[in-house]
């Protein structure tokens, strides 16, 4: 006896997440620990209008699909960490003593008796570096190059597997710390100083794959080029260097390495991502690095030997979610992230843009 399923069967939908695969935002940890942010979402709601709460399960914070491989690096990387009460375009300058080589031998210092010492006075130099307050914005429309908000239907939330508001919640958040996060990647890229592996001297020399690892060599050649530049340290007398994964496996496989490494497990505590130590060198590991193919199409790892008093940081108004007023009556929600914000290098020789090839 032949038979059928009647039309009221139909599939469902699982109140239960699976995770996803989310970056640790190593730089954005960095920046807002030093700075005192955070993004606080809250309720999302329309001035004067009650928060469109909507039904359905709770949705899981993205916070709890990162790779934990850091806590945050630490704060010194900042030179400047300003919290100043202006309108974007406002500028914050910043002096920086000049210090003046001029002639170091005994002859040209020696004053003879009965000379006249000239009275004419040498100016002290001096530099200044400044740093602007911007508003910026998120998410972004990829398709039309521009900030654009995240929608909130107040019949949908009703009707939701999940609860819609901490969807939305869920991606602001997730949007401010990769935002964040690769703008002060962009900025280490710019290091005045690039180190190659021994023989390799720019990013299209690896014609294939394999033939410029990251060294032992080239690790301990930064420390040396940083030293030799009088770039300071952190308060535990080393600097930092932050690698792809990639680099870490090929430092890892270095004999040289494996020789000279050390591991100091009360550091370690404090930093989960720490790696070991070389010299006078914390290593670390990122996966939000620079990754780009070169001409030969051999992908280039950027990673960053970083010295304290590197990068500057300012805050206006903090960081904060939005909402439109046109809600089409309490119907529609648009949300988006506000804040005013300058990011900036404060010197780049306190950076050196390590690189290698896969």
């Amino acid at each position: 006896m032949a038979f059928s399923l009647p039309e009221e069967f139909f599939d469902r939908t699982s109140t239960q997440l699976l995770a996803a695969p989310v970056p640790q935002f190593l730089y954005a940890q960095m920046f807002l620990s030093a700075m005192g942010l955070s993004l606080s979402v809250g309720s999302l709601a329309s001035p004067g209008r009650a928060p469109i709460t909507g039904v359905g399960a709770d949705y899981r914070d993205f916070n709890q699909d990162k790779l934990n491989l850091a806590s945050a690096l630490p704060g010194e990387i900042l030179a400047v960490k300003a919290d100043f009460n202006a309108a974007p375009g406002a500028t914050l300058r910043i002096n920086r003593p000049k210090y003046e080589s001029t002639t170091y031998t005994a002859a040209a210092r020696t004053i003879a008796l009965g000379a006249s010492i000239s009275t004419t006075p040498i100016q002290i130099g001096e530099t200044q570096n400044n740093i602007t307050l911007y508003r910026f914005g998120g998410p972004y429309d990829q398709a039309n190059s521009r900030v654009a908000p995240f929608p909130i239907e107040a019949f949908t939330a009703n009707l939701g597997v999940h609860k819609v508001a901490q969807m939305v919640g869920n991606q602001l958040s997730y949007d401010f710390h990769k935002f964040i996060d690769a703008v002060h990647v962009l900025l280490l890229d710019q290091a005045a100083v690039t180190v190659y592996p021994d023989t390799m001297t720019a990013d299209n020399d690896a014609t294939v794959a394999g033939m410029y690892p990251f060294t032992y060599e080239q690790l301990n050649r930064a420390e040396q080029l940083a030293d030799q530049a009088n770039l300071p340290t952190f308060s535990d007398g080393y600097r930092c260097f932050v690698g792809t994964t990639l680099q870490l496996k090929q430092l890892k496989d270095d004999r040289q390495y494996q020789r000279a490494s050390e591991f100091h497990k009360e550091y370690s505590i404090l930093f989960p991502s720490y790696v070991g130590s070389v010299g006078k060198t914390h290593i670390f590991k990122s996966t939000t690095l620079t990754i780009t193919n070169n001409g030969s199409s051999v992908p280039i790892h950027y990673g960053h030997y970083i010295a304290p008093g590197t990068l500057m940081g300012a805050m206006g108004r903090p960081p904060s979610v939005r909402t439109s007023t046109n809600d089409n009556f309490g119907e529609t929600l648009y949300a988006i992230w506000i804040a005013d914000l300058a990011f900036k290098m404060a010197n780049n020789s306190f950076v050196l843009s390590v690189r290698s090839s896969a």
